[in-house]
């Protein structure tokens, strides 16, 4: 039998007394033992130089290159540089002119994410960019130079750090090197990024504000005129009964229209905290009766039974009576839109305890499964997608309804068995006792009527079909009115005639608009004025009352409330 080769092999031969290491992933050479304790001797003796230059044990430092030996002295300005900077937040490092790094403190190893000991004696061209580097080692151009460069330092596990240079002209005994500080930019940069996203977000809210404030006026105006003009007509006895019950649906869809602006401007009041409560004495009850009132052709029209049980005995309180009208109509409303023809909507009041009350809405609608309760107070929720596709509506009622019980200290809570077993809504709110309350006699407005004196009213409104309506109505209420399209025109008729009372639009074409005018108004002839705007925000509103005029309505206005103020001006004359 024929011996295969490796077995003529001698014994030595097949020990191989060698040991295989690899080098930067590559396949590797193999080495002697000899030639492996001879390079771990000068790995070990490396490592012992580089740590005697940490602890200043050594006075200069003689680098091999190809030219010959450079000598880099330790003492004196080198010597304190290294001590100073073993202590720095920041990194620091000195390198040779052509970019050979010396020294560096552990805190730019840390940064470059590389062991100490491989960093010294490595190339600064590592860590930076070729325009980093040429841009820093401008400072050999002269002793008195000082360069500052911002950055990324190449990190070793391929990431980046954002980073700020100072370089400086470093002298030693021997050649001159380059001393850099090396600051870390990422918490700096990070806050730099909070900052922008900080502002951005503001600006995109006082945007958004802008474009709901302009949106609102734009979609309120053109309402004005159709209401004043259909509720003029209204009071016309001399039409037929079926055109009056086509006014009134008019009507009710005019001011439908304007209560979906306001729930939206509401909205953007709630989420930026500007919901504004305007407290007086009010009596519960009568707060309930006028939000029922106010959806009282809605329930007609479905042929829906009422029953009010107002059953509270403590009903005095203070708070903002058109703030928690809205959030009852906002109920009941809802109650009637949710139960269908021949249902029964049902409003009781009561006291769970001394000095607090509630209000609760039930009715036999279509309910709701009651684990999602708490999703029917989230803004633009209807209790699913087949609900809005149905019903139709925003969304937003019971949202604002909870967020104005909750400015009044209250809260609402809903209840409901089951889908079509109906649902309750109930509002509870703590009673704050109103001192010296008194509820006015209840012939007063008659009596301010009758002692009420004719006005002569400036009024100033841009847009045609408003100032129009507007006119007719004025003067059908005793007054005498002359009109301007203008505030340039308005400032002229009261240089030639005397009025007793502005009613003016906020968004008139003139430099400044009404507001401009209305303050020269006041200053010049020491006129009163009513602001009739479709801008009808928090600010919107301070700033008209800071312009001179005593009230703000917000169109579509309400004719009943604007005969009442012109009331008020004429009897406070």
């Amino acid at each position: 039998m024929k011996k295969s080769p490796a077995s003529k092999r001698s014994p030595s031969a097949r020990r191989r007394p060698a040991i295989a290491i690899e080098a930067d992933g590559t396949a590797g050479r193999w080495i002697s033992e000899a030639e492996f304790a001879r390079l771990n001797d000068q790995l070990r003796e490396a490592q012992e130089s580089l740590e005697a230059i940490r602890n200043g044990e050594v006075d200069a430092v003689v680098v091999k290159t190809t030219s010959g030996h450079q000598i880099y002295s330790l003492n004196g300005a080198e010597q304190r540089y290294r001590v100073y900077v073993e202590h720095m937040q920041e990194g620091a490092v000195t390198v040779t002119h052509d970019g050979l790094v010396l020294y560096c403190n552990l805190r730019y190893a840390e940064m470059l994410k590389t062991p100490l000991e491989r960093v010294i004696g490595s190339s600064l061209a590592t860590g930076l960019s070729t325009e980093a580097w040429e841009t820093v080692s401008a400072v050999f151009s002269g002793p008195d130079k000082i360069v500052k460069h911002e950055c990324q330092l190449q990190c070793s596990d391929g990431g980046s750090l954002a980073v700020h240079l100072t370089a400086s002209w470093l002298p030693t005994d021997g050649e001159n090197v380059l001393c850099i500080v090396v600051t870390d930019l990422t918490a700096q940069k990070s806050q730099q990024e909070l900052r922008l996203a900080r502002d951005l977000a503001e600006r995109s809210s006082l945007a958004k504000d802008a474009f709901l404030a302009a949106l609102s006026h734009e979609l309120r105006t053109p309402l004005t005129p159709a209401l004043l003009a259909t509720a003029a007509l209204e009071e016309r006895t001399d039409l037929p009964e079926t055109v009056r019950g086509d006014l009134a649906m008019i009507r009710r869809n005019i001011e439908l229209e304007a209560r979906l602006i306001d729930d939206l401007l509401d909205l953007t009041r709630i989420a930026s905290g500007k919901l504004e409560l305007h407290s007086s004495p009010i009596d519960v009850h009568a707060v309930v009766r006028c939000a029922l009132e106010i959806c009282r052709a809605d329930l007609e029209q479905k042929r829906l039974h009422c029953e009010l049980n107002l059953r509270a005995r403590e009903i005095a309180t203070v708070g903002d009576a058109i703030r928690l009208q809205q959030a009852l109509w906002n109920l009941i409303s809802n109650a009637i839109k949710f139960t269908a023809p021949g249902g029964q909507v049902t409003i009781s009041t009561g006291n769970s305890s001394p000095g607090s009350v509630w209000v609760e809405v039930s009715d036999t609608g279509i309910g709701f499964e009651p684990e999602t309760s708490l999703l029917l107070f989230k803004a633009f929720e209807q209790g699913g997608r087949h609900v809005t596709r149905q019903f139709g509506g925003l969304g937003l009622g019971l949202a604002i309804s909870s967020s104005i019980l909750a400015a009044h200290g209250g809260t609402i809570r809903a209840e409901s068995r089951g889908p079509h077993l109906g649902a309750s809504f109930t509002a509870e709110w703590p009673l704050r006792p109103a001192l010296a309350f008194s509820a006015p006699p209840a012939d007063a407005a008659v009596t301010a009527s009758n002692e009420a004196r004719c006005l002569r009213i400036l009024l100033v409104e841009d847009h045609a079909d408003t100032r129009k309506t507007l006119e007719r109505y004025l003067t059908s209420v005793k007054n005498d009115v002359t009109s301007a399209a203008t505030a340039r025109e308005a400032l002229a008729l009261a240089e030639g005639q005397t009025f007793d009372l502005v009613v003016s639009d906020l968004g008139l074409p003139d430099e400044g608009g009404g507001l401009a005018m209305m303050r020269q108004l006041r200053a010049v002839h020491g006129l009163r004025g009513i602001a009739v705007s479709g801008y009808g925000m928090a600010d919107d509103v301070i700033q008209s009352r800071g312009a001179g005029f005593i009230h703000h309505l917000t169109k579509p206005i309400n004719l009943e409330q604007l005969k009442s103020l012109i009331l008020e001006v004429a009897n406070t004359r």
